[in-house]
């Protein structure tokens, strides 16, 4: 389970300036990384309104040559849980291809995707109200470690419930498909 916090949106022209993420064994948390990155390049305002990641907080950091290959390794090739996965994984993968001139190939797992498709009449399916309906405090909302653990903390349950939806749904499935016989 990850999440990153950026320079901007644009995974094209942006990058990470902080990247957290904690591995799961049967729904515990068994070890978790987190690194501030230098991005070597401007952060815009707006980001800064939002993750509170400063210039100076970062100035000191790793830059994103030295962060990678750690990222890297503890990524390694397990599913990459994240909510709306896809701006995760994009700016990882943007890294990746920087520093190792190769794209990342993990499976990703999107909690946002899945959280639409079991609670489909919330108003909301923000990280905020995943935590929410699971009753999961989120600590340091916006910070990449605290919205890691708040989602590691909800995903099993979410997970479980997906799943259950998934089965009953493929069940009807066959069953339709068999009175067709």
């Amino acid at each position: 389970v990850l999440d990153t916090e950026t320079t901007g949106l644009d995974y094209t022209r942006e990058k990470m300036v902080e990247f957290a993420a904690v591995r799961l064994e049967n729904g515990k948390i068994k070890d978790e990384f987190q690194t501030l990155i230098n991005p070597e390049q401007h952060i815009r305002k707006s980001s800064i309104a939002i993750h509170g990641i400063t210039p100076d907080m970062v100035a000191d950091a790793p830059t994103e040559a030295e962060a990678m290959p750690k990222i890297l390794e503890f990524i390694g090739d397990y599913p990459i849980v994240a909510h709306n996965a896809i701006f995760d994984y994009t700016f990882i993968n943007e890294a990746s291809k920087r520093v190792t001139g190769e794209e990342i190939k993990n499976e990703r797992i999107d909690t946002q995707q899945m959280f639409k498709e079991v609670y489909p009449e919330l108003d909301a399916h923000g990280l905020n109200a995943l935590t929410e309906k699971f009753n999961v405090e989120l600590k340091d909302h916006h910070r990449a470690m605290g919205d890691t653990m708040g989602l590691a903390l909800a995903y099993p349950k979410l997970k479980k419930l997906f799943m259950s939806i998934i089965i009953a749904k493929n069940i009807k499935r066959v069953k339709k498909i068999s009175t067709l016989f």
